[in-house]
């Protein structure tokens, strides 16, 4: 009994020992079994990706991580638990743990339907969006090297037109959103930065942008109804990510240069030209040409080019946060020499956001500051360095004077239009200043209160010095004084000033999704300028007003009178809104949005100061339906889109519904002893009051889809639209018989009353295709866009249907130079021109058009046609439609390509069916430097020729007068607008050097342009409807070619 009790005892100590030895095991290898995790998260490049968030959850509760700037996180788990990886614009991964080191690679989620999307006050989902919205990110734009951000999307958005206004440093682009918006007033979009509305281009540096949105319909716009007539360019700027600072350096430097010219003769074919021109009566004498310009062949061109101008630009970025805050600098410096000399510019950029979260406050601080420090030439350097003839002498753009005897007026008029150009400085500076403060708080889960303040302060400065020079003969001894020196200088300050408060509503009721705005705004715009004049100081260089006295015996040579005084008038313009917006969805397959603004501008009479722009917009996400569920793998989605809205424009001349009273003419009072006048000062009237003045209003209707197939690989999204635009201002001259003053008292185009006469409607067509396949390792992302746009104005005044532009068209700069207008049936800024018909090449031709029209035409000149029959030639009846600076459609073309650690880009752009008006042809054609004039006309000679005999600028025998048709040419052209090649070291290598990333690129930008245009550049005119397609000899775009290095801390 006791061995049994024994062996009882044992045995139970024995399975007491076991069971302890397995939980002590058990307990060792749970112990065991927990462990820190640590690993990189890169993206299918290869490259780090920091802020990924990697969350644990177990047992109800969750713990979490965020990967640093190198991609590198830790946390503490169980072998077997489940990480989940998250990051914006990836596809977020589950990973079960297997081991202390655990690496992953997350790929970029193309379902764009998730991403949020800017829409005024206000953000939503892509897949919420029912108004024709783009967005571009800045990964889009960052290789574009420029100073200006409008030209970088140029062909990524379909349903926006980019124009340059030309190739000067700082010239900028010119924007057209969906066509043109008014036919006097502003065209360009309202740029709205971080919420607070601008006055006009920013000028952001490329590097200070996150995101890009772009409201283009009426419905979307509608919201910021004052100006939004023109549409609305969103900005985000850059924003700090929670994690460790994190540090971008960007460097690049190029060169650029002017790529084509305007053909012209040499020493030879001039002076063969000139000595059997014939055009003064009688040829040019041989002596005109002396020896010393036989010796000469000289292209004035090469003197003021600058063929190898540099452009750099650097940026440096700071960024970092917590969970409750963020931050973020910039800092940026962009210096651009000018491919013509005395132009360049230099702009300083700073900008800081912070935003902290804390409870239910959200507080975001902006603050911004540039700097623009440009020179620019006085006058057109390209058109002055053609005047001259290649057999002058060189001009010495490091002296003040001029040598030569030849007593030749013209031949000194060339040089010193030269000298004078290349002599007098002009320098321009901008320094601007913006500061904004948005504030919520968040009252429950629904409601939150938030409130803008910002302003935007911009000081701008100009000053022009010009020396004096003389002429000298070979001996040294002074001949003629051609310019007297003087110095010109402004400064004008505008303040912007804006608040807006609003109350957010957010509520869901089963499936039901309700979001509410109310919003009211307040906007001052104050601007004040003055400048001042002098003119013939006796020190001859003079650098500001104060230094040296004035000579009493200086003229003024057609400028200015000394010591003038110039002020220009100020101006205060004030805007208030008030806003209701409702945003409804039914389990995010039915979608609404209605809004109204109620808006008000000093721009207006007190009767008409007041409109109301609403808008609705209805959206149905088809595959979001149960029918739809089998088609998905194929079709992933589906969303159709209709939308009606209006918007306002009161962005025009100042007061134009005041009067205007001027003075500085003569009065003539009749002497009652005698009857004589008597001429006394006197004011006048050039403008009458029009107090029923009142908005632009523009009336749009969108329908649109998106579509998206294999998993949104391939994603298309396209727009049609038909817009109504009422009442539009135009000036209507005013006969002086009313009592307005008189034609010869002021300038043209000052003589106008503006009425609300114009109707214009305008329709087109978009769509956007992107498709980013894989093949191998290496991905693509191919953009392709296309737009076309017609309009057709319906209405001027009633009376008339067409009405020339009395634009500054520097062609002569007389009457005859007026080359476009408004025509009824036609689109807006259309080329109204005198048509011809070959040229007259026989006796018999010429007895004939003689007779039938009572001119004096000779042999070789141009046949007009008499379009209105009424047996007069080159009467305004006369004018016919031939074309406009508008395309028929543009296509753009993006493609990039990621292979390994390397990455290519190219940025391709087409404009179809423009035409351009080539000016700078018929200058050099008028000023008898063109190639062409070889191929003349001449009888018995050259008899195969469309080219007239040249016969100088009588009014009969102008065969080269610049309102016909012989200087229209085709515009159409394909530029290959950027191309990039990058290369990223190996993570490794650049650890060893110290840095998270390394990245070399080069870059070319306008490198290749395919056109049959023969002038510098056919692409010109901006968004001025008025200057569209007009190549008047500005500085065309520039190739460049550029270096970068970019590090990351």
């Amino acid at each position: 009994m006791k061995f049994k009790n024994g062996l009882i005892t044992k045995t139970i100590l024995g399975k007491y020992m076991l069971i302890m030895f397995l939980a002590l095991h058990c307990g060792l290898s749970a112990q065991t079994d927990k462990l820190i995790v640590r690993g990189i998260v890169t993206g299918e490049n290869s490259l780090p990706i920091p802020g990924v968030s990697i969350l644990l959850e177990k047992n109800g509760k969750q713990t979490g991580a965020i990967s640093d700037f190198d991609g590198a996180y830790s946390i503490e788990a169980n072998v077997g638990d489940i990480l989940m990886f998250t990051y914006l614009g990836m596809i977020s991964q589950k990973v079960k743990i297997e081991g202390a080191q655990l690496n992953v690679v997350l790929r970029e989620d193309i379902d764009e339907l998730d991403t949020v999307v800017v829409i005024g006050f206000g953000a939503v989902k892509k897949k919420e969006i029912i108004g024709a919205v783009a967005q571009v990110k800045a990964s889009e734009i960052e290789n574009v090297i420029t100073g200006d951000i409008s030209s970088a999307l140029q062909g990524q958005v379909a349903g926006v037109s980019v124009t340059a206004n030309g190739g000067e440093p700082g010239e900028g682009s010119g924007i057209l959103i969906r066509g043109i918006s008014s036919l006097t007033g502003s065209n360009s979009p309202l740029f709205v930065v971080d919420g607070v509305p601008q006055a006009g281009d920013p000028g952001l540096n490329p590097n200070e942008i996150e995101t890009i949105d772009i409201l283009k319909d009426a419905a979307s716009a509608s919201i910021y109804g004052t100006r939004a007539a023109g549409g609305v360019i969103l900005i985000t700027t850059k924003r700090g990510q929670e994690g460790n600072t994190k540090i971008d350096l960007n460097i690049n430097s190029g060169i650029q240069r002017i790529t084509r010219e305007t053909p012209l003769m040499n020493t030879e074919e001039q002076i063969f030209f000139d000595s059997n021109d014939q055009s003064r009566g009688t040829a040019l004498s041989p002596a005109r040409f002396d020896r010393f310009s036989l010796l000469n062949d000289n292209d004035a061109r090469d003197l003021v080019q600058n063929n190898f101008a540099t452009i750099s630009r650097y940026n440096l970025s700071i960024t970092g946060g917590t969970k409750d805050s963020n931050y973020s600098f910039v800092l940026g410096y962009f210096d651009q020499e000018g491919s013509v000399l005395n132009s360049r510019l230099q702009r300083y950029n700073l900008r800081s956001n912070v935003q902290v979260s804390k409870n239910k406050w959200t507080i975001n601080n902006g603050f911004g500051f540039t700097i623009d420090d440009r020179e620019r030439p006085n006058f057109n350097l390209l058109l002055l360095s053609q005047r001259a003839f290649p057999y002058l002498d060189k001009v010495d753009e490091n002296s003040n004077n001029i040598i030569d005897d030849s007593g030749d007026n013209e031949r000194l008029s060339n040089l010193n239009g030269i000298l004078g150009a290349l002599t007098r400085t002009r320098e321009l500076g901008r320094y601007r200043f913006e500061a904004s403060s948005n504030i919520g708080y968040k009252i429950n889960d629904h409601l939150e209160l938030k409130t803008l303040i910002s302003g935007v302060v911009t000081n701008e400065f100009e000053k022009q010095v010009q020396p004096a020079f003389q002429v000298f003969d070979q001996e040294g001894n002074p001949t003629r004084s051609e310019f007297d020196n003087f110095v010109y200088e402004s400064r004008s300050r505008r303040i912007l000033i804006n608040w807006n408060g609003s109350i957010n509503y957010n509520q869901q009721f089963g499936k039901h999704n309700f979001t509410g705005l109310a919003l009211a705004s307040i906007e001052e715009d104050n601007f004040t300028s003055i400048g001042a004049f002098v003119q013939g100081l006796t020190f001859n260089n003079p650098r500001n007003l104060s230094l040296g006295a004035v000579d009493a015996n200086a003229t003024s040579n057609g400028l200015l009178n000394r010591g003038t005084p110039i002020i220009s008038p100020d101006f205060r313009t004030k805007r208030i809104g008030t806003i209701g917006r409702v945003l409804y969805d039914y389990d995010g397959k039915y979608l609404l949005s209605v809004s109204g603004r109620l808006d008000g501008s000093n721009q207006f009479s007190t009767d008409n100061r007041f409109a109301f722009f609403p808008s609705a917009s209805l959206g149905w996400n088809v595959s979001e339906e149960k029918f739809w569920e089998n088609i998905k793998p194929l079709i992933s989605s589906l969303k159709l889109r209709a939308s009606i809205g209006t918007t306002g424009n009161d962005r025009f001349a100042t007061n134009s519904f005041k009067s205007v009273v001027i003075t500085g003419f003569d009065v003539a009072f009749q002497n009652q002893e005698d009857n004589s006048s008597i001429l006394n000062p006197g004011v006048g009237q050039s403008r009458f009051a029009n107090p029923d003045l009142k908005w632009e209003v523009t009336t749009q209707r969108n329908i649109g889809l998106d579509l998206s197939f294999w998993k949104n690989k391939l994603v298309v999204t396209a727009d049609y639209y038909n817009s109504e635009k009422k009442d539009l201002l135009v000036g209507v001259p005013i006969n002086s018989s009313f009592g307005a003053v008189p034609p010869g008292d002021i300038q043209a185009g000052q003589r106008n009353t503006t009425f609300n006469i114009g109707d214009l409607t305008n329709q087109g067509f978009e769509t956007s295709i992107r498709y980013r396949p894989k093949t191998g390792n290496v991905r693509w992302n191919i953009l392709g866009t296309f737009t076309t746009n017609k309009n057709e104005v319906k209405n001027i005044d009633g009376n008339v249907d067409q009405l020339l532009f009395n634009n500054i068209f520097p062609v002569f700069g007389d009457g005859v130079s007026i080359a476009n207008g408004l025509k009824v049936g036609r689109e807006a800024g259309s080329f109204l021109l005198f048509p011809t018909d070959g040229l007259l090449k026989t006796e018999t031709e010429v007895n004939a058009y003689n007779a039938q029209f009572g001119t004096n035409a000779e042999v070789g000149d141009l046949k007009y046609v008499d379009t209105d029959g009424d047996g007069v030639i080159r009467n305004e009846g006369d004018r016919v439609y031939k074309g406009s600076g508008l395309p028929d459609f543009e296509v753009g073309l993006n493609l990039s390509a990621t292979y390994k650690n390397f990455y290519f880009a190219t940025n391709w752009f087409a404009s179809v069916g423009n035409e351009v008006y080539n000016a700078t042809r018929a200058n050099a054609i008028n000023d008898r430097r063109s190639k062409d004039l070889i191929y003349q006309f001449i009888p018995g000679v050259n008899e195969d020729t469309n080219i007239p005999t040249y016969r100088g600028r009588t009014p009969l025998h102008n065969n080269f007068r610049p309102d016909t048709d012989l200087f229209i040419e085709d515009g159409s052209f394909v530029r290959l607008r950027n191309v990039v090649v990058a290369y990223t070291l190996p993570k490794d290598v650049s650890e060893k050097l110290g840095f998270s990333r390394i990245n070399f690129y080069a870059n070319g930008q306008n490198v290749l342009t395919i056109t049959d245009y023969t002038g510098l550049d056919p692409e010109v005119g901006g968004n001025n409807i008025q200057r569209k397609g007009l190549d008047s000899g500005v500085l065309p775009i520039t190739a460049s070619y550029n270096l970068g290095l970019r590090l990351n801390f």
